[in-house]
Formats: C-alpha cells, structure tokens, sequence
C-alpha cells in the first residue's frame, strides 16, 4: 500500500450519497415548509427565523463537494419560488453564503456549537447584504433604511439563537440514516 493510498478516504457508495441526498432533500421541505408557512403565520410577517439559512450554512461547514453548492442553490431558488420575491435574490444570497462559509471552513477550525452560532450570525446579515445590494441595483436605490438594518440584525440574532437546535437536530437525523 503506498502512501497516497493510505492518505485518502475511501469513495462513498452510491447508496450512501442518495441516502445524504434525501436526508437534505427533507431536511429541507420541513426547513421551507415552517418559515414560510407555519412560522410566517405565527409571526405576522415580522421578524422570522431563516431556517433555510441555518441549513445553507450547515451545508457549507460540512459538505464541501458540488451537492453542498447545488443544496444551497436550490434552497435559495425553491425559497424565491414559495415566497414570491423577486426569481434569483434568495438563490444568489445563499450561494454566496454557502460559498463564504466554505471558504471560512477551509481555514478555520469550525467544528464546534460556537464557531456555527458564528457562521449563522455573519452568513445571516451576509445574505441580508447580498440581498439589499441586489435589490438596490435593480431598483436604483442608493441607500439602506435604519428599520431595515434593525430587521436585518434581528433575523441574524434569532437565527444565531436557533443554531445549536437546528444543527443538533441534523447532526442526530444524520448519525440516524447513516450519514457520516
């Protein structure tokens, strides 16, 4: 056996990337299915939590492979698509979360409750910005209001609360269908 062999962990099976493939796929209608429905209810429209976020950023921290990006992708565009905003604002925020979190993930240890607390946190008001920005330049506007920097800050903060649940949550579900 050399070396490079030995260094190197084995392929996943097929069996093994369509049983993750589901466990996101699920993961994620429940994700959409609350925020959008039972949890806009509760709340009026106000200020909801970003589960679809939490779940993105989880994909960034631990699926560093094209199905992580694809993930955040159709997460973002199945959002746009239930939520009726503007095709292609949510899909570009998450895939630019997605990526920055992979990016921080790479070169920092991120394997703790903290560091996703964090990730949440950042990626949260991150996709925020991305989206002000996006809608800013289709729409020519040249600055951001206080109420909307004070809702940005409090979705970054309730979802930063929900984070330790949210991935506790998917790291047991994922221990229970055999995920790594």
């Amino acid at each position: 056996m050399s070396l490079l062999q030995t260094s190197h962990a084995p392929a996943p099976s097929i069996g093994a990337e369509l049983r993750t493939a589901g466990f996101y796929a699920l993961a994620g209608a429940l994700a959409l299915l609350l925020q959008t429905t039972v949890l806009h209810g509760l709340t009026d429209g106000r200020i909801i939590p970003d589960l679809v976020l939490i779940l993105c950023v989880y994909l960034g921290l631990y699926e560093h492979n094209i199905g992580g990006a694809t993930g955040a992708f159709l997460f973002g565009y199945l959002l746009d698509s239930f939520s009726g905003s503007v095709v292609g604002l949510h899909a570009f925020a998450m895939t630019v979360v997605y990526l920055v979190v992979y990016l921080v993930s790479r070169r920092l240890w991120m394997d703790n409750t903290v560091s996703g607390v964090v990730m949440v946190f950042f990626g949260s008001l991150l996709k925020g910005v991305a989206i002000v920005a996006a809608l800013a330049a289709y729409l020519a506007i040249d600055r951001m209001s206080l109420g909307v920097a004070q809702a940005l800050l409090a979705e970054a903060l309730l979802a930063a609360a929900l984070t330790p649940l949210v991935f506790g949550a998917l790291g047991w579900a994922k221990r229970l269908t055999g995920g790594n």
